[in-house]
């Protein structure tokens, strides 16, 4: 039998065993593993009674292994990046040597890293490079009195630019009734206290609050950037205007992806390459005072934030383990320079990639989103404003075209597989991926699918049948049901269940609203829509297997599903420490757990207090 023939057999093999017995039993590592069972004995290193030549040993806590054996065990021991054992206190305190330092864990609950699948953690850093902070002005003259304050600190005739108007995460202003005058300040407002400086009040990133989204300028804002009684509405922008037709100062967006500052305001100081550098930092900083040790950008990030992680990377500064597809500027580019881009970057991005550090690009990202947003957006290639990554609009030809083209480079895919019309289905996304795969192989290189939110039975065993990888934002629930229609979905919406006990490799992201991976696994369990004030059905999920997607799964997405993701022998030490345990505390307290000590492969990148080297 041929290689291939033989690969075929056990594929059908396989398929035949998951049909017949479903789960991801079959599928360890990505699968969720037994229950914890509270008699099973602490997880323990063979060799008993040898000597352990540690680095660092963390003792007297409580150790979630997430291990085959869903074993809690009290202690581990680590040797560079590597963890060298783990098991009961009195055994390994007698096997390391007195040399080794040590971490009294008093009982805290250490867990294998978070792994975010969905961050946009340079966006958390652009928060705060975007402009003056507005967060807890409430009000007209809150705002316009920090207005006043940069005018008194700006030259003359200087940008005022400011973030938008509210306080993340949940907190950014979209309804005139979050202000206290029950109104959006003006030009006049903004005039009074800022004659001689053009002001600009950014409109928010679509995915940070719900529509509409206002921006603000004064009169010599829209001086400089030339718009005037006769200037007309962009896409889906609303130019407020006052009864004599003239602009008042007020912007109201409805595009997820903001389009004002590519057409209205054009002229407003940019982000910088130093920026997205500066972003990447605080971001990667941020998400690791979290407890996140690895992510993995699905959107795809544009060469500028690559050169950015990857410059990082190499200063030793990047405290997260970072992994991303590159954003294909496919609305920008001719077909033409878009092969040759493929062509370019199949050597460093095919297959798994070429990991350096804690830096790795795979793959691309297709996208067949809004033509009327991409065109805008294109004209200022390479520009993308908050994004990180570009925004695409193929059509089905094209994105079946280049999908051959990139996976005959073993280019794997990222794409959104969402229903969502008029452009996206969830159907026509498989549609456009068989036809890929029937002209070249895709389904052995792991392709991403993102924000999910329905899927159906037949859906779910193409999606098998592909081999993809697919995940989820629940953070959505909370914040986004009504505009996505998931309160009409219900229980429906999300079907994390279905997707596991279906052998597909799932995992958790946290879209950035907010960066908390653990957030993140609370919603997941509860399914709590804040704005309707009810759950979504039940999640049908425990604790133990949301940890398993927040912090194991997403591993297979870089092939290290056999090295990282729980706390064992060989694997890598990737560990978060906790006061409170998340699989007992009161579920209230579950999405706002920090913790004390955050490692990256042996490397303490965040610690509040808890280890202080002698």
């Amino acid at each position: 039998m041929s290689e291939n023939s033989n690969l075929r057999h056990r594929r059908r093999l396989l398929q035949l065993l998951l049909t017949l017995f479903g789960t991801t039993a079959l599928l360890p590592r990505l699968a969720l593993g037994r229950q914890r069972d509270s008699t099973s004995s602490p997880a323990v290193t063979p060799g008993i009674g040898s000597t352990l030549r540690a680095d660092l040993l963390l003792h007297n806590g409580r150790i979630i292994t997430l291990d085959d054996g869903s074993r809690i065990s009290e202690a581990v021991a680590i040797r560079g990046s590597k963890i060298l054992a783990v098991g009961e206190d009195a055994d390994l305190e007698k096997r390391v040597p007195p040399e080794t330092r040590r971490i009294d864990l008093k009982g805290r609950t250490v867990l294998p890293g978070f792994f975010d699948a969905h961050p946009h953690a340079d966006r958390e850093g652009l928060k705060t490079l975007g402009g003056e902070s507005l967060a807890g002005a409430n009000s007209v003259a809150a705002i316009v009195e920090r207005v006043a304050e940069a005018a008194r600190k700006a030259r003359p005739g200087e940008w005022i630019v400011f973030m938008p108007m509210g306080a993340p995460p949940f907190g950014y202003v979209n309804d005139v009734n979050m202000l206290k005058e029950g109104r959006y300040p003006n030009r006049h407002d903004l005039d009074r206290v800022a004659p001689d400086n053009p002001v600009y009040i950014r409109g928010v990133w679509g995915w940070w609050t719900r529509p509409p989204f206002p921006a603000v300028a004064n009169s010599e804002a829209m001086r400089r950037c030339g718009i005037t009684a006769a200037s007309a509405d962009p896409y889906n922008i609303r130019i407020v205007r006052d009864s004599g037709g003239n602009p008042t100062g007020v912007f109201l967006e409805t595009n997820r992806t903001s389009l004002l500052e590519f057409t209205l305001f054009r002229n407003v100081p940019r982000f910088t390459y130093e920026d997205r550098l500066e972003s990447v930092r605080i971001g990667a900083e941020i998400y690791s005072a979290l407890g996140t040790t690895s992510a993995y950008e699905t959107h795809g990030l544009t060469p500028a934030l690559l050169r950015a992680y990857r410059e990082l990377n190499e200063r030793g500064d990047l405290k997260v383990r970072m992994s991303a597809p590159l954003s294909l500027p496919s609305s920008a580019l001719s077909r033409r320079d878009l092969s040759k881009l493929l062509r370019q970057w199949a050597p460093s991005a095919g297959g798994s990639g070429i990991p350096a550090g804690n830096f790795r690009v795979s793959g691309v990202t297709l996208d067949h989103a809004d033509p009327q947003v991409a065109a805008p957006i294109a004209r200022d290639y390479p520009y993308v404003q908050w994004a990180g990554h570009f925004y695409q609009a193929l059509t089905k030809s094209e994105f079946v075209e280049i999908g051959i083209e990139a996976a005959r480079q073993k280019l794997r895919l990222h794409f959104l597989i969402a229903e969502a019309p008029p452009r996206y289905s969830v159907d026509g996304t498989l549609d456009m991926l068989e036809q890929i795969d029937r002209q070249a192989p895709i389904r052995d290189l792991r392709c991403v699918g993102f924000h999910m939110l329905h899927v159906t039975p037949a859906q779910i065993r193409r999606i098998r049948d592909l081999g993809l990888v697919v995940t989820f934002t629940p953070s959505f629930i909370y914040s986004q049901a009504a505009p996505l229609h998931l309160h009409k979905l219900g229980q429906a919406a999300f079907p994390i269940r279905e997707m596991l006990d279906a052998g597909i490799p799932v995992a958790l992201g946290s879209d950035n609203v907010p960066p908390s991976m653990l957030f993140t696994a609370w919603e997941a369990l509860e399914r709590w829509d804040e704005v309707g004030q009810r759950h979504l059905g039940e999640s049908r999920l425990t604790r133990e297997e949301v940890l398993r997607i927040s912090c194991q799964a997403p591993h297979y997405m870089n092939w290290e599903e056999d090295s990282r993701g729980s706390i064992a022998e060989g694997m890598a030490a990737e560990l978060a420490v906790f006061d409170t345990d998340p699989l007992t505390c009161d579920i209230k307290q579950l999405p706002n757990l920090k913790p004390v000590l955050t490692m990256v492969d042996g490397r303490i990148v965040h610690d509040s207090g808890l280890w202080s080297p002698l």
